[in-house]
């Protein structure tokens, strides 16, 4: 099939498609692929509409071929990871109609690779029945209160797991971790939301204001965590944020922290933080999680990919980014991992390779920084391992967590 026929055809899908005209309901504009060649561009429109205004996706032959294989190389798995392809792939639109428009522009690149329904469900719901949640007040050193929600699932007595979410999501990333069998026999997992995250209640100090998170505010509510919930030292399995903070904890409280598990561990994440994740013109609910699905591989099960980014579209007003001030604009890991050392507890990096916020290159750069550390890239993953694809991330995860339990004995 020619390469224009292939494009037209993937525009009819999106136009039948439930979830890309939910997201392409009210776009103030068309969007349009363009087809570069020698003779000229050659348009496909995507979405109709009477708008003179568009959104401009222009890309050479080859680039287009590479976007619509099943298994898009990295790089070209989401419309966000094209877009950093900046000589290869253009973009000419007004910035915020393609911030209005991003729910659709990830979804019509997972049409274009053929991602157009959920597989057939081979697996049962999973099963939470073993999870036990509860709330919790913490008290912090500077005589703050705070309310956390937290959960916990395993065998207790046995070594405890603790779990960081990432930034703008709450722990509900890890029912998966919690809830398998297996796990719950070797490990005594917890997992909590941070304030203001999913179940947890924010502070009247910042909500609907100007929430900013800090190290020394995330540390000390870990902190408050470990010594008040868990009440004995643990190692720490964090994602993106919560891995920054993981290897952070490991190295200022080495009482506390048993060792440190980072997945997608960023070296310096500096960008991620942008004027359309709060802005009054743009849906919040429908961009953010789409910001974040352009991270996942795309060879994650539609279903996963869906999960993982509806947590994001009910985070809480300014959550988001103001967790990105921690990760995206704070965290330095030349600084903030400095004197850690992996020779006296384990410290283990995973990253996947379509993350492209935590580079496989970044996370191995950091272990690099740490004496004794080990770090592993995830081939088919992104940025959300343990809730887009948690059966294959329970893969590279299990022998790691075999690894520490064994040099904890």
């Amino acid at each position: 099939m020619r390469l224009l026929d292939a494009l037209q055809a993937c525009a009819n899908t999106a136009r039948q498609d439930k979830e890309f005209i939910s997201a392409a309901a009210g776009l103030p504009c068309r969007i349009l692929l363009e087809v570069q060649s020698s003779e000229g561009r050659e348009q496909v429109i995507a979405v109709g509409g009477e708008s003179a205004s568009a959104i401009y996706l222009s890309a050479s032959p080859q680039v287009w071929q590479q976007i619509m294989l099943p298994l898009p190389p990295v790089g070209w798995h989401s419309f966000t990871a094209a877009t950093r392809q900046t000589e290869l792939f253009s973009v000419r639109a007004d910035a915020i109609q393609v911030a209005q428009g991003l729910h659709a522009l990830e979804r019509l690149f997972e049409i274009l690779r053929g991602q157009v329904s959920e597989e057939a469900v081979a697996d049962e719901p999973l099963d939470l029945s073993g999870l036990t949640g509860r709330y919790a007040t913490l008290r912090l050193g500077n005589s703050e209160r705070l309310t956390v929600y937290h959960e916990f699932s395993g065998t207790v007595g046995m070594p405890c797991l603790l779990m960081l979410h990432t930034a703008g999501a709450d722990s509900r990333q890890y029912h998966a971790l919690m809830a398998d069998a297996q796990l719950q026999q070797q490990w005594h997992m917890h997992s909590f939301d941070m304030p203001g995250h999913g179940r947890s209640p924010g502070s009247s100090r910042w909500l609907w204001q100007d929430y900013r998170l800090s190290k020394a505010a995330y540390l000390s509510v870990c902190e408050g965590v470990l010594q008040q919930v868990l009440s004995q030292p643990a190692v720490m399995l964090g994602c993106s944020m919560g891995a920054a903070m993981a290897l952070y904890a490991a190295r200022e409280l080495p009482e506390r922290v048993l060792g440190a598990i980072a997945l997608e561990a960023p070296f310096r994440s500096s960008g991620r933080r942008t004027v359309h994740l709060t802005h009054v013109q743009v849906n919040q609910a429908a961009h953010n999680p789409s910001y974040v699905r352009g991270l996942m591989s795309p060879s994650s099960p539609l279903r996963h990919r869906r999960n993982a980014a509806w947590i994001y579209s009910q985070g809480g007003f300014q959550i988001y980014p103001g967790d990105l001030a921690f990760y995206s604009d704070e965290f330095d890991a030349a600084v903030d991992v400095q004197g850690l050392d992996g020779s006296d507890r384990p410290i283990h990096l995973l990253t996947g390779s379509y993350d492209y916020s935590a580079t496989p290159a970044d996370s191995r750069h950091v272990a690099d920084l740490i004496p004794g550390a080990v770090f592993a890239e995830m081939a088919d993953l992104g940025h959300f391992p343990m809730i887009e694809n948690p059966t294959v991330f329970l893969r590279y995860l299990a022998p790691v967590l075999e690894s520490v339990r064994a040099r904890l004995n």
